[in-house]
């Protein structure tokens, strides 16, 4: 007698579901892969010989009615070019005559209408065909009716023949499609069989495995609301009867550990308070991807925990490798703690470790109480770098504990972290609207900004206008200078735009050798003069060296109240600088369409 399905391990149900899953499908498997064997092998190549010796018949027919048709008109009208059809079905006829021999001469009834057909055929070109080829003298008037009557003896064959290659065909065709039923046959048994299987299985597994581990996972449940009375009884397979009893005893430790903790004092130390303090803040800002919350939430945790009075977040600038504010507001702080190189903040990153100031100077971390310290520095540091400063100071020194201390350097550690990550997503968010090559802002941004500014413009009636320019000839540069060439002309382009506009203005690379500059509280006049100082300077810039004679062409235009969208800017820009292209390339044109801007509008309306 086996054993009880519940004394199995989870492992022997699992394969023998499997065990059997592969046995029904490997057995369909071979199945199906012997019916399709079979027409592969024997019934395909068959039915494809048939088509073949078909189309063979088709053709020998064809070449026959060539030749009776060219002799035919050649008698009538003696005309040579009738004998070109002739002669060319007389070359295809032993090549097809060739391929029915060879696809149905093992064929026994085919063969006898083919021997019939070609018997037929030879009497006419024998009797008939070759007198009237080679014969250039008046025939006798019966010879036309003589050469009829041998041809219609053939073609009686040669339908004989052709009904007999259907026939085969259709038969050859009927054992195909009944060798496809079957194999469709096979795979749907296959896939019944598989799905019974699928549906007892998994009831079985239901039952040995799903509703064990639903009751268990009700029991945790239980023990997670507090129900540590209750005990675990499952019925399953020995692993999960192994994990009820493991639960169990769990349940009997926590039982204890609760009786002990009760025994103590319930009430909570101030290290516990902190630690969930710490414990909640650093979900707090560890959930945000923005630099300056981030930060705001550091300081007010620190100030909170620690009872400071000014909490400040150095970061450091990578480029100057020096410490900067995080932020203005901490302005008075920095002032008082940051003296060059010799500042607390300074000290502690240079160190990596935390630095103290006291009444009469630096404090040194010692053991049990530290003693009155007026400011705190503890280094933030992400994989042995140190990425800022956490900086707490008090005006008047405190009494600091090492329990204190060692909470705050928790706090520092997520903090430290959280903040790196904000900072390498404000990287990254940058670079994706950054172009590679030129340092411009790029598409996708402009797009933005434009959406924005047009927006603006239009509420508040302020005047807003864009410059479109594109490099004159460039593809000719490329070409003869090389890509790595017009690359450094993009570069110097953007230089160029770079140097002129204001902090108001962006600039952008629209795409290829185009550029767009944005260009806040300006209005159409005041952008042609701006294009009109970029021009100069780019068309200066090439005036000698490598890379001489670029230019550019600009189109401006101004918003619009009529045309109230980004994109109609972006075309009547576009547009324009079309225009100077056509007028002549290097110059700049403004849009000529008829426009009302909204600071005209709305002076207009006043």
């Amino acid at each position: 007698m086996g054993p009880n399905k519940h004394d199995r391990t989870l492992a022997d149900q699992l394969s023998g579901a499997f065990v059997r899953f592969g046995a029904i499908a490997a057995g369909g498997f071979l199945l199906t892969a012997l019916a399709y064997g079979i027409g592969w092998a024997y019934l395909t190549p068959e039915v494809e010989r048939s088509r073949e010796a078909e189309r063979a018949e088709s053709a020998a027919y064809a070449a026959m009615l060539d030749q009776e048709t060219g002799l035919r008109g050649y008698l009538i009208t003696r005309d040579p070019r009738f004998r070109e059809a002739y002669a060319g079905g007389e070359r295809r006829l032993p090549a097809a005559n060739a391929a029915l021999s060879e696809l149905v001469g093992a064929v026994p009834s085919l063969a006898t209408a083919m021997l019939g057909t070609r018997l037929a055929e030879e009497r006419w070109r024998g009797g008939w065909a070759k007198t009237a080829a080679d014969n250039n003298f008046e025939l006798a008037p019966s010879f036309m009716s003589d050469g009829k009557a041998l041809f219609d003896a053939y073609r009686v064959a040669q339908t004989t023949f052709a009904q007999a290659l259907a026939s085969r065909s259709q038969e050859l065709s009927t054992r195909e499609q009944r060798l496809i039923a079957i194999r469709v046959t096979l795979d749907l048994s296959v896939f019944v069989a598989v799905l019974l299987l699928g549906m007892r299985q998994h009831q079985a597994l239901r039952e040995a495995i799903v509703t064990p581990v639903a009751a268990l996972l009700s029991h945790i449940r239980r023990i997670r609301d507090g129900q540590l009375k209750a005990t675990a009884t499952v019925t399953g397979p020995r692993e999960l009867a192994e994990l009820a009893e493991g639960l169990n005893e769990v349940v009997g430790a926590l039982i204890a550990a609760r009786e002990v903790a009760e025994s103590r004092d319930g009430a909570l130390s101030d290290h516990s308070i902190r630690l969930h303090q710490v414990l909640d803040a650093s979900r707090e800002f560890s959930e945000s991807l923005n630099l300056k919350y981030v930060v705001g939430a550091v300081r007010e945790s620190t100030a909170a925990i620690g009872g400071y009075e000014n909490v400040v977040v150095w970061l450091m600038d990578d480029a100057q490798r020096q410490l900067v504010p995080s932020d203005e507001s901490a302005s008075t702080v920095a002032a008082a703690s940051l003296a060059g190189e010799h500042g607390l903040a300074s000290r502690a990153a240079k160190a990596g470790r935390i630095t103290f100031e006291g009444p009469a100077g630096q404090v040194r971390f010692g053991d049990g109480n530290i003693g009155s310290v007026r400011a705190i520095a503890i280094p933030l540091i992400v994989g042995a770098r140190v990425v800022g400063v956490l900086e707490a100071r008090n005006n008047e020194a405190q009494p600091a504990t090492k329990e204190v201390i060692e909470i705050l350097e928790m706090l520092a550690t997520h903090a430290a972290t959280a903040i790196e990550s904000a900072r390498l997503h404000e990287v990254i968010e940058e670079r994706s609207q950054m172009d590679a090559l030129t340092r411009l802002f790029n598409r996708r941004r402009l797009d933005q900004d434009l959406e924005t500014e047009c927006k603006r413009s239009l509420r508040y009636g302020r005047p807003l206008a864009l410059v479109m320019l594109d490099v004159d000839h460039f593809k000719a540069f490329n070409d003869s200078h090389g890509h790595p060439q017009g690359d450094i002309a993009l570069q110097e382009v953007s230089n160029a735009i770079a140097g002129c506009v204001r902090a108001t203005d962006t600039a952008y690379r629209y795409g290829g050798e185009e550029f767009c500059i944005l260009l806040r509280e300006t209005s159409a006049l005041a952008a042609m003069h701006f294009a009109e100082r970029v021009r100069e300077r780019i068309e200066t810039r090439f005036a000698s060296g490598a890379m001489t004679g670029i230019t550019a062409s600009f189109g401006v235009a101004e918003f619009a109240e009529s045309s109230p969208t980004a994109r109609a800017l972006v075309e009547a820009a576009d547009a324009a600088m079309y225009e100077s292209k056509r007028a002549g390339r290097n110059r700049v044109a403004l849009s000529s369409r008829p426009s009302e801007s909204p600071i005209r509008a709305a002076t207009s309306a006043a």
